[in-house]
């Protein structure tokens, strides 16, 4: 969850609140966590995920770095045509977050399509997050280790990657570890630099210093969950939006994999970017409080290879959001353009 900054005051008593209110509610037995399918129910239910076809689910062994564990996938998939020219695309969501942030980008928005039809997409969940109903994700090779044995479970190879906020970091470790099963990347407003001290946001420095940050699951609420995304809308903010976001952060396992993932968030894979041996496509917010443009999605486009920069105006941390049809069409001629060259 993106955050405000405040004065170092405002945050040392926002800290000193929500330890003692979490520890308090923590111990008195507090709110339940919401479950996973009940979670999956009230998602499908939003109006702004009307029209999305039914997830899939299937068993899924993956090494997460301690050995290989039986997990469960979950994805949403639309078939397109059967033309071996148009590359399937796999789309990552990122923190705290769920496939169905992706829902107007799939069916279109204000009368106006979305991806085109003819392609075959997949917007996966990923461990840790949404309904997926595996453990805590506890760090980003996890996760990206999780989207890997996706991919090759659901037999892809040469996939367009998409990735937004965590989720561009999900989505360019993996394309570093399995380069074979990618044909292109797309970051969007991607996490994976190094973070200025000045750049972090006051919800994040209250997650990766607070040691309740992981009860502040307890303390959810709408309000809460309103005031961290705002800044982040350069336009009106979708009630359906707070209520997705608000619902997912209701359930334990998918809040504990936020707070462990903002204490994982350091860089430390940066400098392997420049192996990255895949057309890079880094569509960006120009508004973005989280990862300034000029910052951030200028590193990236210096640390790889072969990186083009797509700016978005008026436009913050969730473009697909935003303006799903303005990043339909980039994501289209992007794609386009790398299918022509091969």
């Amino acid at each position: 969850m993106r955050g405000t900054r405040t004065t170092p005051a405002r945050r040392a008593l926002r800290g000193l609140l929500l330890a003692a209110v979490g520890g308090a509610l923590y111990l008195a037995g507090g709110c339940g966590s919401l479950p996973k399918d009940a979670l999956a129910a009230r998602l499908a239910a939003l109006p702004k995920n009307a029209g999305i076809g039914p997830l899939e689910r299937r068993a899924l062994r993956v090494d997460l770095g301690a050995g290989p564990r039986d997990l469960e996938l979950t994805w949403l998939h639309r078939a397109g045509a059967a033309d071996p020219a148009l590359r399937p695309v796999v789309l990552v969501h990122g923190t705290p977050a769920t496939l169905y942030t992706w829902s107007a980008l799939l069916s279109g928005a204000d009368g106006e399509p979305g991806l085109d039809p003819r392609r075959e997409v997949y917007a996966l969940e990923v461990l840790g997050h949404g309904v997926e109903p595996g453990p805590v994700a506890e760090s980003f090779d996890a996760c990206a280790r999780y989207v890997v044995a996706s991919l090759r479970a659901l037999g892809l190879e040469r996939a367009h990657l998409v990735g937004q906020s965590y989720g561009g970091e999900f989505v360019w470790r993996a394309a570093l570890d399995a380069p074979e099963l990618v044909t292109s990347v797309t970051l969007m407003n991607a996490s994976g630099l190094e973070r200025r001290d000045e750049d972090w946001l006051d919800e994040e420095r209250v997650m990766r210093a607070n040691p309740l940050a992981g009860f502040g699951w307890l303390l959810n609420s709408r309000a809460r969950i309103t005031a961290a995304l705002a800044p982040h809308y350069q336009g009106e903010l979708p009630p359906d939006r707070v209520e997705e976001v608000y619902l997912v952060c209701r359930n334990e396992t998918n809040w504990r994999t936020m707070i462990a993932l903002a204490r994982d968030e350091n860089g430390t894979r940066q400098a392997e970017l420049a192996r990255l041996a895949r057309p890079v496509l880094l569509l960006w917010g120009a508004d973005d409080v989280a990862y300034p443009p000029e910052t951030y999605a200028r590193g990236f486009a210096a640390a790889l290879p072969d990186a083009r920069v797509e700016l978005l105006e008026r436009t913050g941390h969730y473009p697909q959001e935003e303006r799903p049809v303005r990043v339909a069409r980039a994501l289209e001629r992007f794609w386009a353009d790398v299918e022509a060259a091969r």
